[in-house]
């Protein structure tokens, strides 16, 4: 069944995908203390203050927003709960490539929200604030999130790294191997990482969230003044930068580590989860209004209609992100992993999504769907969706 698209949020969700890209592109060893020249060091930094968590949040902030015009649109529970099933499928083999699968969880918590979203909005809130309080208050009273894959100094870093060059699974293991490391963590189990940022019910909150802004008729009221969202998004960056630097102070000088071990711990750890907490969510909040704005007022700028059309098919991008850099870094492929630090990695991340781009660009001149969504409408519908572009029709035809 199609749905009415808002061109807006598809917009917002190509964004969201080069920020995931990002961040996952972070994971190969570009995170590391080792890279600690001025300009790795600077981009480590935007990635860290601007990108981390704010990424995969706004792009579950668009997932329930998409949930609530998926039920607006009248789709029957059973059809949705298929659509989700499929999704589930494809976050499985998905996740078998690469460890930061993202698919598995959201169809999890969209047969949750199913369940839940006949709630009223002051229940959902409510509900929210709670889910997003178990980081911070699970890892105050669970301090132990087990091993720490941060080292201490930079030393023990490059120590690390070139360990990692010479026998990581990425980097000398084959494919065989690295899918029988990563069979062993499916499926995901939603609550295990509670004690972390990017924990599951963080996502869910934002799942929660998200339906709640569409639902209270938040997509019109934007689009309706622009200005003022843009405005907006400036305050809440204001306080995000702000909640940040509070942040990056605090792990200067009082030893604190947002994925590593608190120094002192107790209630110095508390607070700094708290004050990452609030950074995340206005940055988050601030990058969606900034955009869904932007996408407003400048519509017909190539840029906006080039992120519409990876935002189309966001399920394609999400996916072909991974066979490319998976390519791109492990060992069967040009082995890249540990190689590379923070503005390299950086480049390769515009470079990839730039080639994306054109490439949804030009998929959307011959048909109507991409290629993954294909799979996922027939998967959901039972029968064969239309792919191709209808040829247009003469004045005598």
């Amino acid at each position: 069944m199609a749905l009415k698209r808002y061109k807006e949020i598809d917009a917002v969700r190509g964004f969201a995908l080069f920020g995931v890209l990002l961040v996952n592109l972070y994971a190969f060893g570009a995170d590391s203390l080792a890279w600690d020249g001025s300009l790795d060091q600077l981009f480590w930094h935007i990635k860290h203050v601007l990108f981390e968590s704010k990424f995969w949040g706004l792009f579950s902030l668009l997932f329930g927003i998409s949930f609530w015009l998926q039920i607006r649109s009248a789709l029957k529970p059973w059809h949705l709960l298929r659509r989700y099933c499929a999704l589930m499928a494809f976050g499985c083999c998905h996740a078998l490539l690469f460890e930061g699968d993202i698919l598995m969880l959201y169809a999890e918590f969209g047969v949750l929200l199913l369940l839940f979203h006949k709630c009223s909005t002051r229940i959902l809130v409510v509900a929210a604030v709670t889910f997003l309080l178990v980081f911070p208050i699970g890892h105050y009273w669970v301090p132990d999130r087990g091993f720490s894959d941060q080292a201490s100094n930079v030393n023990q870093a490059q120590q690390w790294l070139e360990e990692d060059r010479e026998v990581g699974l990425y980097s000398a293991g084959s494919l065989s191997d690295i899918v029988a490391e990563h069979a062993s963590y499916i499926p995901e189990i939603p609550w295990e990482d509670y004690q972390w940022p990017d924990s599951g019910w963080a996502v869910f909150a934002l799942f929660l969230l998200g339906f709640c802004f569409a639902r209270e008729d938040g997509l019109r009221r934007f689009g309706q003044r622009p200005r003022v969202v843009s405005k907006a998004s400036f305050w809440m960056f204001l306080f995000g930068l702000g909640a940040m630097s509070i942040e990056a102070w605090m792990t200067h000088a009082v030893g604190y580590r947002i994925f590593g071990e608190t120094v002192s711990g107790g209630v110095t750890q508390f607070v700094g989860d708290l004050v990452f907490l609030l950074g995340t969510l206005s940055l988050t909040a601030a990058w969606f209004c900034l955009m869904y704005s932007f996408a407003t007022r400048c519509s017909h700028w190539w840029i906006v209609r080039a992120l519409e059309a990876v935002g189309r098919m966001s399920l394609t991008t999400y996916l072909s992100q991974t066979l490319i850099f998976t390519t791109l870094f492990y060992g069967y492929g040009l082995g890249w992993a540990y190689w590379l630090g923070p503005a390299a990695v950086t480049g390769v991340a515009l470079v990839i999504f730039t080639c994306q781009i054109l490439f949804a660009k030009f998929w959307f001149s011959v048909f109507v769907i991409g290629p993954f969504e294909w799979l996922w409408r027939l998967a959901t519908d039972l029968r064969l969706p239309a792919l191709r572009v209808a040829p247009r029709r003469g004045p005598n035809c």
